[in-house]
């Protein structure tokens, strides 16, 4: 036989702790993460934009040092004496050309006074004349100031190496305008070539630099970068850093990159005037490198959370197992048939109502073995007495034999016929000392109370026996049917002083076994059989009518019995039984009760 595997015991409070601790945990997690993504997104947001601050910044200062030298190239076509020298020729009087070179050339040289930025200012006439304020650099070639001409007054930045009075190069950025005269503007008076020194902007951008993992960069339309926190970078494509070209939809923002496998943050700023870009490039990790912290007190307070709920969970399941654990010793108790157990109960909850319901279950079963025990009694006390009844049957049985027998020498028939009926009585009530007999028996029995009982009372009573086929071989409790035939003669028909009739019908009803026993006497008191069937009468009044109830809910239990109804003329008494066919050792009735 194949046995069936046995399930390992798991406790209750084990359960209770991983499910609350699971329960816990999940959300712990996920409003962890969603904790870090959000902060991690604001974080980058108030970062990226406060990269943006600094990168407008940049570009302002920027713009303001353009403007600058935007705002000095106007400065000198409205300047008198600018426009004196430019328009003044070389062979002129020697002392009034120099002397307007000397002023013109102090104007120019106060202009750039406090702004460090300047590297030079280069003034070229087109008669010629030519004036250095600032620095002296090399004299534009005719190809440049044709240049500058095409260019109808609109000014050229770029960046630029020129060559100092020393010898020495220099990188600048250049910004180049032709000068007009405001009185005829179709006539061009020179160029102007000024240069910002590329040290003083790369020092701005680098004033803003975090570390040396991120870059400034100034690039021109062109993508070109003019300055750069890394110089080695100067005059390269922004887009051989980057690794791919880049295009900006607004004049200011910030684009997130991919360089190398790594994650970067562009910000960029638009030089309106130059349509020029200040860019700052920089690992996202370093713009975040501050968010770090927060995963940290993430997971340390989902540790402390756990670990809390994880105590409070231990406290609230051993709080609830407790009682339980208790009730299970005391089922165990209960299994090793110790049916004294009682569990001391007090709460309102549900551990409470199964304690109750515990206690009520023992007191109940307490009972029940009491009762068990009180039938158990009682049937050996009836056992005793069947055996009593049973001493010596045979000197009984072969004296009415041979009282029969003499009767048939005698040829006193009808004696001999009730001697034989009256032997059959005693052997069928005896029934070899079983309380379990058969409905055939039963009937027997009967019929040959009814032939001595004919002989007495003659014709002034009818006796009506009619049974089902097949109730015949189903048990029944013995001595039932004949207590009460006697009970309807007595106390019905004879009580009556008249002539009457004794039906008794034997049917099978669904699974039970039904007697009805009725007569047409006077009808009974109903409120005193009831009375009788809880408890024997005075001098044992209602005797028979009690056993035979006792004995049936003895044997089959409480759901079966008698029940006694009167009719129009005379009493119905029904007696109900299981319906029960085959052999049956006397002691296996138990079983069924």
């Amino acid at each position: 036989m194949i046995r069936k595997s046995q399930k390992r015991f798991i406790s209750l409070q084990y359960k209770i702790l991983f499910f609350t601790l699971i329960l816990v945990l999940i959300p712990l997690l996920v409003v962890g993460i969603l904790s870090y993504v959000k902060s991690s997104e604001i974080i980058r947001q108030k970062v990226s934009v406060s990269d943006l601050n600094t990168v407008t910044q940049i570009t302002q200062n920027l713009e303001f040092m353009f403007d600058y030298f935007n705002d000095t190239s106007l400065f000198m076509m409205q300047s008198h004496e600018v426009r004196q020298f430019l328009k003044m020729k070389t062979d002129e009087d020697p002392l009034v050309y120099n002397e307007q070179k000397s002023i013109t050339e102090q104007l120019l040289t106060n202009l750039p006074s406090m702004k460090t930025f300047v590297q030079s200012i280069q003034l070229e006439g087109m008669n010629d004349n030519r004036l250095n304020a600032r620095g002296e650099v090399r004299s534009l070639l005719p190809g440049e100031i044709a240049r500058i001409l095409e260019r109808k007054g609109k000014p050229l930045w770029y960046l630029n190496e020129v060559i100092l009075g020393n010898g020495t190069k220099k990188m600048v950025i250049s910004y180049e305008r032709e000068i007009k005269d405001i009185n005829n503007i179709s006539t061009p008076l020179g160029v102007v070539q000024m240069n910002m020194d590329l040290e003083a902007v790369n020092r701005l951008l680098a004033s803003r630099l975090s570390g040396d993992i991120d870059g400034y960069y100034l690039i021109n339309e062109d993508y070109s970068i003019v300055a750069s926190t890394d110089v080695k970078h100067e005059n390269q494509m922004m887009s051989d850093i980057i690794g791919g070209s880049v295009a900006f939809e607004n004049d200011q923002g910030y684009l997130e990159l991919t360089i190398d496998h790594t994650s970067y943050l562009l910000t960029y700023d638009k030089i309106t005037a130059l349509d020029w870009h200040v860019l700052h490039l920089v690992p996202s990790s370093e713009l975040l490198k501050e968010n770090q912290v927060i995963p940290r007190i993430i997971i340390i307070t989902i540790i402390i959370t756990f670990f809390l709920c994880a105590g409070m969970a231990y406290l609230f399941s051993r709080h609830i197992i407790i009682p339980i654990r208790k009730l299970s010793r005391l089922m165990s108790r209960v299994k090793v048939e110790d049916f004294t157990a009682h569990i001391n109960v007090s709460g309102n909850d549900e551990i409470t109502q199964l304690g109750l319901s515990f206690n009520k279950m023992l007191e109940r079963l307490r009972e029940l073995i009491s009762e068990v025990y009180t039938a158990k009694l009682n049937k050996k006390e009836a056992e005793l007495k069947a055996f009593q009844a049973q001493i010596n049957p045979h000197f009984l049985y072969n004296t009415l034999d041979t009282i029969y027998w003499m009767s048939r020498m005698e040829k006193a028939f009808e004696t001999s016929e009730l001697v034989q009926a009256l032997s059959k009585l005693f052997r069928l009530s005896l029934n070899s000392g079983r309380e379990i007999t058969t409905v055939r028996d039963e009937v027997e029995h009967l019929r040959n109370y009814v032939v001595i009982q004919q002989k007495r009372y003659e014709e002034m009573i009818d006796f009506q026996i009619s049974v089902d086929e097949e109730t015949l071989n189903c048990h029944t409790v013995k001595l039932i049917l004949q207590p009460f035939v006697e009970n309807a003669i007595v106390h019905g028909i004879e009580k009556k002083g008249e002539s009457g009739t004794i039906r008794v019908e034997i049917k099978r009803e669904q699974d039970f076994l039904v007697y009805y026993i009725s007569d047409s006497g006077d009808g009974v008191d109903l409120e005193e059989i009831h009375c009788l069937l809880e408890q024997y009468g005075e001098n044992n009044k209602g005797f028979a009518v009690k056993n035979i109830n006792d004995r049936i809910q003895l044997y089959y239990g409480k759901q079966y019995g008698i029940e006694f109804m009167n009719q129009p003329e005379g009493t119905v008494v029904k007696v109900v039984q299981p319906c029960i066919k085959g052999e049956m050792k006397n002691d296996q009735v138990d079983d069924r009760r």
